[in-house]
């Protein structure tokens, strides 16, 4: 079954993509500079109006509101950025604006340092009710401030192998020097919690170290303070998951369903007070062996695409409708083969998506349908087929793809209509619809009949690589949609050289073919 749709490739963002450019950060430097100029007033008025106290605090009242506001946008600002890093692993441009963010952290620091102060000064003059409420919202902002801005701010590997090390990690505390605590190089620490604790850590107040959810080794570092860029960090180079501990089963529910995080979390001395700050990583999938990727990485991508900037971890929808996971699959497949799908290319995997086992075709498709259920008269599920093909096309194909002279994805029935109105001699690369990271030929023969090779396999390059594959046909003279001559738009990854006493490998691979025939 066919369905026509129009969806231009990597446009729309369906709520999933926040807008955080350097752009969005012009209104928040307007405000502080309002801010900073309305302080520097109250300095002003704190001298010469010291007798005036009940419009000094008044004042003060204003100017805390005023801060309040700016710093509920700053972390607003924040978290937008995390959910672009979120994007990112799936292959959406990494976000670079945290440094210009950490300068509004820093100045907003300062200015609750003043009005904190300011408070202090009038509360030496008498105490009042409402200074001591304004002392202890201005403090819990301060707090809040302090905590919310310790980030992770390069991700972990979202699907990690357990045993295997070289994962890295780094945490970023964007409050700088302004508290003095880097001087004593606080340690991080990192431990594994599973969804369920997730949850847990964000709606109690859990003390540290928590419960974990398995073993982790090389998960201790120094938080270190580099004057030059002003960066506070602690970079994580080798983190390892030794164990995880097992869960029964739920159902119809995969160990690659089964989401997991780091925590990274630190305590800081300020003045004699603890301060315990904390944060957990995107979502990870723990696996034990290389076969159990493919579906680990459909859970990540369902979870990067359509998560909310604001959720109990880890809730994503159970069914989006298939536009969105287009848009997210054309940013996840170009990411990582070097080249975007074209609309062509959006149309037939969205007919492949949307098919049900009933033949019909839904707008709104289930994490289920996408990953698991079998496709229509299909030994496999639509996500496997389309991994395999992005694994094919990344690690053995990525040239051809990348120059535009693979169309991939596309019918065989719309492969048979192109070619139909080509000359003879007109060859297209199709991916396979029945065996998994396959890719066949059709092309239009000296006769004018369209014909169908059976697909070749990455195995079958392992043998003979493509270039050599297409030369051996002479018929295939001009591949379509670039229309170049096959042999300058396929060419054999390094020269071959015959060693002398011995038969090319691959010229003997084609004779015995021959002879078979």
């Amino acid at each position: 079954m066919n369905a026509e749709m129009i969806i231009s490739p990597g446009t729309g963002n369906g709520g999933m993509v926040p807008s955080l450019g350097d752009d969005d950060l012009i209104q928040l430097y307007s405000d502080l500079q309002h801010l900073s100029a309305s302080i520097l007033a109250f300095q002003s008025d704190q001298h010469q109006q010291s007798t005036e106290r009940n419009g000094l605090i008044m004042t003060l009242g204003n100017l805390l509101q005023e801060y309040g506001v700016i710093q509920d946008q700053l972390i607003g600002t924040l978290k937008a950025w995390q959910r672009k890093q979120t994007l990112a692993g799936n292959g959406a441009p990494p976000p670079s604006n945290l440094d210009s963010i950490q300068k509004i952290v820093e100045t907003l620091f300062d200015h609750i340092t003043e009005i904190i102060l300011f408070i202090n000064n009038l509360l030496q003059m008498g105490n009042e009710a409402i200074l001591n409420e304004y002392l202890q919202q201005a403090q819990e902002l301060k707090h809040i401030l302090i905590v919310s801005t310790f980030i992770v701010e390069t991700q972990p590997p979202q699907v990690m192998r357990k045993l295997a090390g070289k994962n890295s990690a780094t945490v970023r505390w964007l409050i700088g020097d302004k508290l003095g605590i880097h001087l004593s190089k606080p340690v991080v620490k990192c431990e594994i919690l599973s969804e369920d604790l997730a949850k847990r850590l964000t709606v109690e107040n859990i003390r540290m170290p928590p419960e974990s959810s398995g073993t982790m080794t090389n998960n201790e570092c120094e938080m270190i303070y580099d004057s030059n860029t002003r960066k506070f960090s602690a970079e994580f180079s080798n983190l390892m998951i030794s164990d995880v501990q097992r869960f029964e089963r739920r159902g119809s529910e995969y160990v690659t369903d089964r989401k997991h995080t780091l925590l990274f979390y630190t305590t800081a001395l300020f003045n004699g007070h603890a301060i315990n700050s904390w944060a957990i990583s995107v979502p990870l999938i723990v696996i034990v062996h290389v076969n159990q990727a493919s579906n680990a990485w459909a859970t990540i991508i369902w979870d990067n695409a359509f998560s909310a900037i604001e959720r109990e971890p880890f809730k994503v929808p159970e069914r989006v409708h298939y536009i969105q996971i287009l848009e997210a699959l054309d940013m996840y497949f170009g990411y990582h083969t070097g080249r975007n799908l074209t609309q062509d290319n959006l149309n037939t995997i969205a007919n492949k998506l949307r098919v049900d086992e009933t033949g019909q075709l839904n707008d709104f498709i289930s994490f289920s349908q996408f990953c698991k259920d079998k496709m229509p008269n299909c030994a496999f599920s639509f996500w496997e087929w389309f991994y395999d093909i992005k694994e094919f096309t990344k690690n053995v194909l990525q040239e051809e793809w990348t120059n535009g002279h693979i169309v991939g994805f596309i019918s065989e029935r719309e492969a048979r209509e192109i070619l139909t109105h080509q000359d003879n001699g007109t060859f297209l690369l199709r991916f396979s619809d029945d065996i998994k990271g396959g890719i066949s030929i059709a092309y239009r023969d000296c006769c004018g009949e369209i014909i169908m090779l059976e697909p070749w396999t990455r195995f079958d390059f392992h043998i003979r690589f493509l270039a050599d594959r297409i030369r051996d046909l002479n018929i295939l003279n001009i591949v379509y949609p670039t229309m170049m001559p096959s042999n300058a738009a396929f060419r054999t990854p390094f020269p071959r050289h015959d060693v002398p006493g011995y038969i090319n490998r691959n010229t003997f691979v084609l004779n015995v073919m021959e002879n078979i025939d």
